[in-house]
């Protein structure tokens, strides 16, 4: 294409970045006063609605005209519509509704937008856009990538990717100083030699490579087709993106999250799907899953480009969100307000088998649950039957036929049988607990009265025997009381807490009294007991309270029945435990006391408990009721569900854990939205294929891309080779686009350096020698094998680069990410999701030997997260497995 042509393109370009921006500016500055002139009078291509002026920018706030001041537009397309009309698009980011037009009648659209479809089209491809309610379809002839930045009050748009059907794909370097050419004198030999190399050089075949400045997340403003495509999904899509390293997976959901935070992206039925629920309104209503705190802190700059606000609680790692869900929501570990286990992360009790692949594990725990959910309620019947009072006969075969009916599928059913029956069960109670109350404050006063000390006394008792540990030795004690009673605060007195204990222990011994079975000696109530002695109640009252407290106890496990299919999950798992470790199923033979989880025993817990209450609240008698008292503990946890649901590196994530995060999708949306790419799983528990998928809901989507727009041909051909030597999936390629020019270099290698100082004189040089190569210093990063390796290796480079004015930042734990003239120094368990320059490796073969199993799978990892330099250093021999790529490997640039 001719200079001249290119000159047109940056001429107007120009002109409209400035237009959009200064009335942008104008507009916000007079947001709270008289209206201003939108940016032109008409939309021809919207007809009978022209005239959309700048009140057409979204929510009419001063942070939408912002958007546009600071980045008028990210892309120019000109198409041809099926009138064969011409259109010159110019498409920004976010902050424009639908379509304004410009000066000249050139267009303004978000990309957001359905407009915004176009730009992601390769050119000579068409595409089609609902405006209004009709469809029309548009031919793309050109498209130029804009990247707007503002020099002393004057516009430019810097690397503007400029493709064309027939004239092909160019690099332009500046629009400015390609004008700039224009005025240089033809006749001042001088001055053209001055100005080759900023403005003669600007224009290149092909795509250019943009060496890596920052860390952070590449900008994608525009996705390409197949990632548009799975952006614009609905926004009730269950979806995982599959792909190799590199390809905007990450970049194609965060868009996708910020887009569908505009009510305005949304259609009728998608607004009806997110409308406000719980405590949350929808801008809020989103979280989003990662493997590390590093991976965190690097994304959120990410999200800034999309305008997507991130509040703390957003992007969470599920190590954090576990512990906080199981506390918190759910009521399952310790805390202040109740709870009866411990989360130790260390723990290590289930075999091998069931780490790798939980889901049958799993399935026992639910079967299990599900047989106990059915035992209680058939034990209460016959509990009831035998202490019912003629009243209550009737009522109570009513409960037992209902039962009778029930099977682990009709669950639901039967719960809703039983909540119609709630009035009748409650008001029983009440009439039956008046009369045991009545006798057990008699015992109690009695006992007082004759001693006024005596619960002083069983205060320092219960003390003595450890009062405040678990006791499961009568789970059924939990019956004995109202669910008020059970969840009220926990008594402040040493003497209430002594009388709460006293008043439990008689309600066990009466109802053992009268079923006349025997209490465990070890159980607390036993102990209180022997420590009455003759202080006890008689025989004849302890079986005249025991009865009405057996009949309480078996009705009301029918009261609000529905609740405990949720609630007592954990008390099922501490069963199932018990007896599967008794046969040697699942459990490894070491004893772990009953009230420690590991964290794959929580996960496991959390997941059936939410999805039990997934299908409690999908029941209309429920939802119809949700707001009466019985359903708080549903109501509550709802209020955990959200609207979006997003998963970054989610193959590192156990399929326990993936089900974990789907669950917790609204029940009407379902929205969830995850990338990730098995070839890059570098945890054990991380989800090893696509059947596992499945499992975690059937519903799910899976999409591959694999257009790798991070590295070079030939670390990318390195990559593929290293992919291949440890077998993993070859179908999982990814390919460079063929437009780009960044073909780089060997990937070189040392071998004997002997120490980390050795490895550190390799390294530094190394470093020297790339940022000789490149004007502005790139990112860089050191792998090595261990955290104890990263203070060493960062205070080694820091004494060798202190020459040349650099320092090494050691980011132990992940978590530092150092600033820009920096290099940094990872464990490289820590590097999923980064991207550098340059990355180097540090001990190569320690790691073989460290971590056999995944050795291969994190040089993988690391080699893909350098853009154009990779160095590997080994302290010995290059290992055995990767012998068939030395020839890959040279020994300098």
């Amino acid at each position: 294409m001719e200079d001249l042509q290119f000159d047109a393109l940056a001429e107007e370009a120009l002109d409209v970045i400035t237009e959009i921006s200064g009335k942008a500016e104008l507009k916000s500055s007079h947001i709270s006063g008289a209206s201003v002139d939108g940016l032109a009078s008409g939309n021809t291509l919207t007809g009978g609605s022209a005239f959309q002026q700048l009140e057409d920018i979204r929510r009419e706030s001063r942070d939408g005209y912002q958007v546009l001041r600071k980045q008028p537009a990210i892309a120019r397309v000109i198409a041809i519509d099926d009138d064969n009309r011409e259109f010159t698009f110019y498409l920004s980011r976010k902050g424009v509704k639908e379509s304004v037009t410009l000066a000249g009648g050139r267009q303004l659209a978000s990309y957001e937008s359905n407009f915004g479809r176009l730009a992601a089209l390769p050119v000579g491809e068409e595409g089609q856009v609902e405006i209004h309610g009709q469809v029309k379809t548009f031919y793309v002839v050109e498209k130029t990538m804009l990247h707007p930045r503002q020099e002393e009050g004057l516009w430019d748009s810097l690397r503007n990717e400029y493709r064309h059907e027939r004239r092909g794909t160019y690099t332009i370097e500046s629009f400015r100083r390609l004008l700039a050419k224009e005025g240089i004198d033809d006749t001042d030999e001088l001055d053209r030699l001055l100005s080759a190399d900023g403005a003669g050089e600007g224009v290149a075949h092909g795509i250019s490579h943009q060496v890596r400045t920052a860390m952070a997340l590449r900008d994608q403003p525009i996705l390409d087709k197949f990632q548009d495509e799975i952006f614009r999904l609905p926004v009730n899509s269950q979806l995982i993106i599959l792909g190799p390293p590199g390809t905007g997976k990450t970049t194609t959901l965060i868009k996708r999250l910020g887009q569908k935070l505009n009510p305005d992206n949304l259609d009728a039925m998608e607004g009806a799907l997110m409308g406000d629920e719980g405590v949350l309104t929808h801008a809020k209503s989103w979280l989003m899953f990662t493997p590390s705190d590093l991976l965190k802190e690097y994304l959120k700059e990410a999200f800034g480009h999309e305008q997507v606000v991130v509040e703390e609680d957003r992007i969470k790692t599920w190590d954090s969100y576990r512990r906080f869900l199981a506390r918190n929501t759910l009521g399952v570990l310790k805390s202040p307000n109740g709870g009866r286990f411990h989360l130790k992360e260390s723990m290590d009790n289930l075999l091998a088998e069931v780490l790798d692949d939980p889901r049958e594990w799993f399935d026992a725990f639910r079967t299990h649950h599900a047989g106990l959910v059915r035992s209680k309620l058939e034990e209460g019947a016959l509990i009831a039957i035998t202490a019912a009072t003629g009243i209550n006969e009737a009522l109570v075969d009513r409960l037992q036929a209902i039962v009778e009916r029930g099977s682990e599928d009709r669950w639901v059913v039967v719960y809703r049988e039983l909540d119609a029956l709630e009035g009748e069960i409650r008001s029983s109670l009440d009439v039956a607990k008046t009369a045991t109350e009545r006798f057990l404050k008699q015992e109690r006063n009695t006992l007082y009265n004759s001693d006024k000390a005596i619960f002083a006394q069983l205060s320092k008792f219960l003390d003595s025997i450890g009062q405040d540990e678990d006791d499961d030795s009568d789970e059924d004690a939990e019956f004995d009381e109202d669910e008020s009673e059970v969840d009220a605060p926990v008594a402040q007195t040493d003497v209430q807490r002594a009388v709460k204990v006293y008043l439990a222990a008689i309600r066990t011994l009466a109802r053992y009294k009268y079923l006349k079975r025997s209490v465990s000696k070890e159980s607390r109530a036993a102990k209180v007991r022997d420590w009455l002695g003759e202080r006890m109640p008689s025989d004849d009252v302890l079986t005249q309270i025991g009865q009405g407290i057996a009949f309480q106890n078996g009705l009301r496990r029918f009261s609000n029945a529905s609740k405990r299919f949720v609630i007592d999950v954990p008390q099922s798992y501490r069963s199932f435990r018990k007896e599967r470790q008794a046969v040697g199923a699942f459990f490894s033979g070491e004893f772990q006391p009953p009230s420690h989880l590991s964290p794959t025993e929580v996960d496991a817990i959390i997941l059936l408990m939410l999805r039990n209450a997934r299908q409690l609240l999908s029941q209309s008698f429920i939802v119809r009721e949700l707001e009466a008292p019985r359903f708080q503990t549903l109501r509550n946890l709802s209020d955990a569900f959200r609207n979006q649901v997003m998963v970054d590196e989610a193959t590192d994530f156990s399929v326990l854990q993936l089900a974990c995060m789907e669950s917790l999708t609204t029940l009407k949306g379902r929205s969830f939205f995850a990338c990730g790419d098995f070839n890059q799983r570098i945890t054990r528990l991380g989800i090893r294929s696509s059947d596992h998928l499945e499992w975690v809901s059937s519903a799910i989507q899976q999409k591959s891309i694999n257009v790798v727009y991070r590295q070079s041909r030939r670390l990318n051909q390195f990559s593929s080779s290293l992919l291949e030597s440890f077998g993993g999936d070859v179908r999982a390629l990814g390919s460079v686009p063929q437009e780009s020019t960044h073909d780089g270099v060997a990937p070189i290698l040392l071998e004997n350096a002997i120490d980390v100082d050795g490895a550190a004189d390799w390294i530094a040089n190394r470093i020297i020698d790339v940022w000789r190569t490149v004007s502005l210093f790139p990112t860089m990063a050191v792998f090595v094998n261990g955290e104890s390796e990263v203070k060493q290796m960062a205070a080694a480079l820091s004494k060798r680069l202190e020459a040349v004015n650099l320092r090494a930042i050691p980011c132990e734990d992940g978590k530092a990410l150092g600033d820009g003239n920096e290099v940094r120094v990872f464990d490289v368990r820590h590097i999923k999701g980064l991207e550098f320059e340059a990355v180097f490796f540090a001990g190569v073969d320690h790691l073989a030997v460290d971590q056999p199993a995944l050795f291969q799978r994190y040089l993988y990892v690391g080699a893909t997260r350098a853009a154009t330099y990779l160095g590997l250093a080994c302290y010995g021999h290059l290992p055995a497995q990767l012998e068939p790529l030395r020839d890959g490997l040279a020994e300098s640039w």
